[in-house]
């Protein structure tokens, strides 16, 4: 949540909009004409301004294949988000509020886990590393050419040809080392190695400890010019998710054991969990959706400002204050502290949230 930070502290009202992006058959378009005008006329309803629906309009008229979800937020004529999600959401959502909806996105978006991916064969690689943020994860030297930069996205679809004529030899050596760079510079969590079995084992021997420990061969893939390379995508994916949800098993668990100390670091209820985050003092906050319902706080211009009551916003001095919905202003508190976000059903939240804290 922390990378949308900066989204949040835009000037509202919002338009948020979570909808099924699918482009995977004839009348694809038209169907998503229909769609978007339901939603656009749903907006107006709301109150959104014309300057604000045609700029998304313009971005969800742009198709995205395959059976994705997009997610898109906007404000005053201008689109803060447009991201496309790997699936589309069991509920399209349609929103024009003083604050942004933002909750979605730490259930629907793929798992912002670091990770580098190195696919090998006696031909040369492909490598890419991915930073969590979808924004630039690094910088891969050609031969002789200056440094490119590795462009926003996924990996999947996001490709940086390496030429590394002789993996057994000095070239698996070279590999390696940017391997670790990138590896090192992104404090990657996983280092995902495929391609040829030999090619591999050249490349794994010159690996340094640090990317050893991260490692995980995949097999089934070539970085060969038109190899299908969809199972290894696919094995790339699944691992990355993997990865977040055994960090989201912690969190839930480290929560849990917090909770039965009465001095622990674990908060429950809407009361503690919204000072908390006033405070910043919340890590992670834990939710189950869609516990939260209509339940309502209140903030004020600067999203962290939250309380149950008016006047205890105004006891602190705040001057602005307006009732928002609770899963708008839990979100975007979460996202201007840098909170983790978790939804769990295995916590036995009181009223459907709770928070680990810093300290």
């Amino acid at each position: 949540m922390s990378s949308l930070g900066e989204l949040v502290r835009h000037r509202g009202p919002f338009a948020s909009v979570y909808l099924d992006a699918s482009h995977d058959t004839e009348d694809a378009a038209k169907a998503m004409e229909l769609r978007w005008r339901g939603v656009r006329e749903e907006l107006a309803g709301q109150g959104a301004d014309d300057a604000t629906l045609d700029v998304m309009q313009d971005a969800v008229l742009t198709p995205v294949p395959g059976k994705p979800g997009r997610a898109l937020v906007a404000a005053h004529g201008r689109l803060l988000l447009d991201r496309v999600l790997p699936r589309p959401p069991a509920v399209e959502t349609t929103r024009w509020s003083d604050r942004p909806h933002l909750l979605p996105l730490a259930t629907w978006t793929e798992p912002a886990v670091p990770h580098v991916v190195v696919m090998v064969d006696r031909a040369g690689a492909d490598l890419h590393g991915y930073d969590g943020r979808g924004e630039r994860a690094g910088e891969v030297p050609g031969d002789g050419h200056p440094p490119r930069e590795v462009p926003r996205g996924g990996w999947s679809h996001r490709r940086l040809r390496k030429a590394v004529e002789d993996p057994a030899g000095r070239d698996a050596a070279m590999l390696a080392a940017e391997v670790d760079r990138l590896v090192t510079n992104l404090d990657a969590r996983l280092l995902v190695l495929g391609g040829e079995v030999g090619a591999r084992a050249d490349v794994r021997e010159e690996l340094s400890p640090r990317c050893r420990d991260v490692l995980i061969e995949v097999g089934g893939a070539s970085p060969a010019e038109g190899a299908d390379d969809a199972a290894f995508d696919h094995a790339v994916r699944s691992l990355v998710a993997q990865y977040q949800s055994d960090l989201d098993n912690d969190v839930v668990e480290e929560f849990t054991a917090e909770a039965d100390d009465p001095h622990g670091r674990a908060v429950q209820g809407l009361a503690p969990v919204v000072e908390a985050l006033r405070e910043a003092k919340v890590a992670a906050l834990l939710l189950s959706d869609p516990a939260l319902g209509d339940r309502t706080v209140w903030s004020g211009d600067d999203p962290a400002q939250l309380a149950l009551r008016e006047q205890d916003l105004r006891g602190l001095g705040v001057e602005h204050v307006g009732e928002r919905r609770a899963d708008e202003a839990l979100g975007t508190a979460a996202a201007v502290t840098g909170a983790q976000v978790v939804f769990t059903d295995a916590a036995g939240l009181r009223e459907g949230v709770g928070a680990l804290l810093r300290h």
